[in-house]
């Protein structure tokens, strides 16, 4: 019932989950960031938000990629029920698709780039979503931009489909302010984040409070 992706931009070590779905509020539900560590997508029929958590606490213990998706599937006796990806700082990635979900479902897995739907209206939902996603790496955007594009792009070719009602975006790198937005009801949930997006970028004075925010490199900036 969701399509998202994740991605890394490996220059500034910044994570970055967008997803959207046909219910309400899917933020606080699919995805999932640790700064440093990794980011999770978990969606699906029954959508499990404690194999996300479990995951990303295992990541940061430590484990590999292939031994949390293990790990968690083994855990998991709805796991049929499930779609789940998981990405370290080093954008290697694993997930699964449990066959109880409800088609179309795909999941793509390339280094740095994970894109993963079900209930989707069509397979090519995520093969436009990788397009997309590639192209805007190819023009130079900037990682929140690249992933706006390919939920855009998602929708587009099918997305959910009962329609999209939320979505959400969170990047992140270890140190760095956060970007986490969030359209938790709404029939146009993909081009209103992306119009959110870029009513912040263009507030000056919201730039201006990030810019005197402290970070990493920065730490007594205010």
């Amino acid at each position: 019932m969701t399509f998202s992706l994740i991605a890394i931009d490996h220059a500034t070590q910044a994570l970055g989950v967008a997803c959207a779905t046909g219910g309400p509020a899917l933020g606080g539900f699919v995805p999932h960031l640790l700064p440093g560590v990794g980011a999770c997508i978990t969606q699906g029929y029954s959508t499990n938000v404690l194999a996300a958590e479990r995951g990303l606490d295992l990541l940061a213990q430590g484990w590999s990629i292939e031994a949390v998706i293990e790990q968690l599937r083994s855990d998991d006796r709805g796991q049929a029920f499930r779609q789940l990806a998981l990405m370290n700082v080093a954008g290697e990635s694993s997930g699964w698709t449990g066959d109880s979900n409800e088609p179309a479902m795909a999941m793509h897995l390339e280094p740095g780039l994970v894109v993963a739907g079900n209930m989707l209206g069509n397979a090519r939902v995520v093969p436009a979503m990788v397009a997309a996603f590639r192209e805007g790496n190819a023009r130079g955007e900037t990682l929140p931009e690249r992933l706006l594009a390919a939920l855009a792009a998602g929708e587009l070719a099918g997305g959910d489909y009962r329609g999209v009602r939320s979505s959400a975006l969170k990047v992140r790198a270890k140190g760095g302010i956060p970007l986490d937005l969030r359209i938790d009801d709404a029939h146009d949930a993909v081009p209103a984040l992306v119009r959110l997006y870029r009513r912040i970028q263009d507030d000056a004075d919201f730039q201006a409070f990030l810019a005197r925010l402290p970070t990493a490199e920065a730490p007594h900036r205010h």
